[in-house]
């Protein structure tokens, strides 16, 4: 069984229909381009780096997802003004941009 990042898990506690990018630009209401960015970066980053990168990640769209869920994670917490890391992978100036657009937070399922 593979290892689940904290992030795949916070967005799995959220009632969602699915987890396309569609989707979770809607729910979350951040520009799907923002999350499209995200995404991206994390494809970068894999490539750029892959010895970087856990041995249980089998390709690069594993790693970007996990990089998108934790640009949403990171957004919902900045919307609730915690303190969010602005360190390198965090994608700090994609979550100024979506804090900018909405100050909606959904709540998680029970």
């Amino acid at each position: 069984m593979n290892r689940r990042s904290k992030y795949t898990i916070a967005i799995s506690k959220y009632d969602l229909p699915d987890r396309k990018k569609s989707t979770l630009s809607k729910f979350f209401r951040i520009p799907r381009t923002l999350l499209d960015d995200a995404y991206d970066r994390g494809i970068g980053a894999y490539k750029t780096n892959p010895s970087s990168v856990r041995k249980s990640v089998s390709s690069p769209e594993q790693w970007a997802t996990s990089r998108a869920y934790k640009f949403i994670v990171n957004t919902l917490k900045a919307r609730k003004a915690e303190s969010v890391p602005t360190g390198r992978g965090h994608d700090f100036d994609l979550v100024e941009q979506a804090v900018a657009h909405s100050s909606f937070v959904p709540s998680a399922k029970k």
